[in-house]
């Protein structure tokens, strides 16, 4: 026992012992990580935290947004969503951020500078017997130059220039990409644009015609309880009982259903602007309406395109994308170049039995890929055939845009005409609504047909505003299409007053931009004027007046002749219903018998107003007249040749 414990304390045991706990305790760190990995189990996120972060997500939408203090118009919509907005913001962001990485590309273009220091320790001795090479004689000595225990350090500076060439072409490329980002940011800003102005009228026709339709609301069906209650005690026909309770129902739909459009409208406007939901606010046209009626059509279709196919964020970006491209491919040659590195260093390292501890290194290398070089017609194809899909992804989006643009601009048109005549009928109705209500009150007129008079009368007012709505969602789609920059080159955006006056200037500044300019020297184009028909009883001469608004939109007006343009018309009168009548014109232009376009207006006219028919005519011979006349000057010209 004794001398087994004295071999047990002996020196060597003891470094022995040492020696068995050092190979053993890297295998027990693993066995230790790898139990406390197998530990691991699906935690779900609790309530607690879930409201916790919800609570936070709501006052950080919301921090620091200016109170409104007033009444909000279309340009400080335009302001709030631009600060405020996330998408925006999203849109900022990305484009900071694709300037930051080109910052760091830049610094991958440097020489690599390596830092490095190394411990290491030996449970024994690294020693060694040699052999004479000569002789073959081996040595029975061992022999060791390295300590058990030792640290090393080292700098080295390397510089290949083949990686220095890609890290060059790949600052390139990231430098591109934030132009990408600034084009995105670009449209972001547009689509807000036409988001907000879309949004904002919608609300501010609920905000002007809700309140009297909910009023002539409760009044209709306070009129059909009396109305059945007539129908049972027979002081009424049934059948005038009847017909007028169908009425008031038809008068229902048409409020519910016009009700249901506006009623969620400041909602939107308010996820917009990005204030709190359910917050009341009050919004000012200011001047808006009467610059409404005074935009003008955008009779140069062809300067429209041109203009499209310049600004727009669209092509802009594919343009970039195309110089992406072109890089890619030029980083892909490189791959096929031999590389060259050199490098110098500085060593250290501690162990004593080295002559010197510390020296210096420098060197070079090149290298070559041999069997890479058989991948070089491919990879040449394949840069070929990325290039031709850039091209036809462009083409293709080109021909997109200039489709976008002229329907925006025929939607333009149509929303103009729309609004003229629903301004004159809301004036109509209005008068007649005068006329009733004094004869109600001379009692030569009945309560119901004077209820019926408001209700017709509220719901033309409303559809003036419905259409003014539609004519600034219309220009607004105009301005997307063509690309519209409605944001300052260098927006102040840290007040919401000083932002909403250089929004405002900008806006205004893009609506003095002429599209004209191809048509001033243009010839007025020439057209003689057909059979027209007119509607049955109207008394209306539609040639006539088709002849004065052709000469006020620039065209001129001449006999019948070889390649002389044709206009024709026909009329159709639907039957009355509810004292209205629906009336459709049908306009055919035709050159020497080949159909060059055909366009309709469809109306509805009140039997009881005289004024009704003159107000139709010229409503319809002037819609008629700009849809011709641009036409035949789009038409006239030859097709736009667009640049790549």
């Amino acid at each position: 026992m004794t001398i087994a414990t004295t071999a047990a304390n002996a020196p060597g045991a003891t470094g022995a012992a040492r020696s068995t706990t050092l190979r053993r305790l890297p295998m027990a760190l693993m066995l230790a990580a790898a139990l406390s990995a197998c530990n691991i189990m699906p935690e779900p996120i609790g309530a607690a935290e879930r409201n916790a972060r919800a609570k936070d997500d709501v006052e950080t939408l919301f921090k620091d947004v200016e109170p409104v203090t007033g009444e909000i118009t279309l340009h400080e919509a335009f302001a709030r969503a631009l600060k405020y907005n996330y998408d925006y913001r999203l849109r900022s962001m990305e484009q900071s951020m694709a300037s930051d990485q080109l910052d760091l590309a830049k610094y991958d273009m440097l020489p690599r500078l390596t830092l490095a220091a190394g411990y290491s320790s030996r449970s024994n001795d690294a020693g060694s017997r040699s052999v004479d090479l000569g002789s073959g004689v081996e040595s029975n000595l061992f022999s060791g130059a390295q300590e058990r225990t030792r640290n090393t350090q080292n700098a080295v500076l390397a510089w290949n220039v083949l990686d220095f060439g890609v890290s060059y072409v790949r600052a390139q490329q990231q430098a591109v990409s934030v132009m990408i980002s600034e084009e995105r940011k670009r449209k972001v800003v547009q689509n807000i644009s036409q988001d907000v102005r879309q949004a904002f009228w919608r609300a501010y026709v609920a905000q002007q015609t809700l309140p009297r339709m909910d009023d002539l609301l409760n009044r209709v069906k306070e009129a059909m309880l009396r109305s059945e209650r007539m129908e049972t005690e027979r002081m009424l026909p049934p059948l005038q009982a009847l017909a007028y309770q169908r009425a008031l129902l038809d008068m229902h739909q048409q409020i519910v259903a016009r009700r249901q459009e506006l009623i969620l409208a400041k909602s939107e406007l308010n996820a917009l602007i990005n204030l709190r939901p359910g917050s009341n606010i009050v919004l000012s046209a200011g001047q808006e309406e009467e610059a409404t009626a005074k935009l003008q059509p955008f009779d140069d279709l062809n300067a429209l395109d041109q203009a499209a196919l310049n600004n727009r964020p669209e092509l802009r970006e594919e343009d970039y994308r195309k110089k992406i491209s072109v890089l890619e491919g030029r980083k892909a040659l490189m791959a096929f170049l031999p590389g060259l590195e050199l490098n110098v260093s500085s060593n250290r390292d501690s162990n004593k039995f080295l002559l010197n501890n510390t020296w210096g290194e420098a060197g070079s290398s090149v290298s070559l890929n041999l069997m890479r070089a058989f991948a070089y017609p491919a990879a040449k194809r394949a840069q070929e055939a990325q290039q031709k899909v850039d091209d036809t992804r462009r083409i293709a989006l080109t021909m997109a845009v200039m489709t976008q643009v002229r329907i925006a601009a025929q939607r333009f048109q149509e929303a103009r005409t729309d609004y003229a005549v629903s301004s004159q009928t809301a004036q109509v109705d209005a008068r007649i609504e005068q006329h009733t209500l004094s004869a109600t009150k001379a009692s030569t007129e009945s309560s119901m047909e004077l209820l019926r008079t408001e209700v017709r009368a509220a719901l033309s007012e409303m559809q003036r505003y419905v259409a003014l709505a539609n004519l600034q969602i219309a220009y607004a789609r105009v301005a997307n299409s063509v690309g519209a920059d409605l944001l300052p080159a260098q927006p102040q955006s840290e007040s919401v007053a000083v932002f909403t006056k250089q929004l405002a200037q900008a806006d205004a500044d893009w609506r003095k931009t002429n599209f004209h300019t191809a048509d001033v020297a243009a010839p007025p184009p020439p057209v003689a004027i057909g059979t027209i028909s007119s509607p049955a009883g109207s008394g209306l001469d539609l040639g006539a007046l088709l002849h004065q608004e052709l000469n006020a939109n620039g065209a001129l007006v001449s006999l019948a002749g070889a390649n002389i343009p044709v206009v024709s018309a026909t009329a159709t009168v639907g039957q009355p219903n509810g004292g209205l009548r629906t009336v459709e014109l049908t306009w055919l232009v035709q050159r020497d018998g080949v159909t060059l376009g055909t366009f309709s207006y469809r109306s509805a006219i009140p039997d009881s107003v005289s004024s009704a028919w003159p107000v139709f005519g010229k409503a319809a011979a002037e819609s008629a007249a700009t849809k011709i006349t641009s036409l035949l000057r789009s038409e006239a010209k030859p097709p736009l040749q667009a640049k790549n």
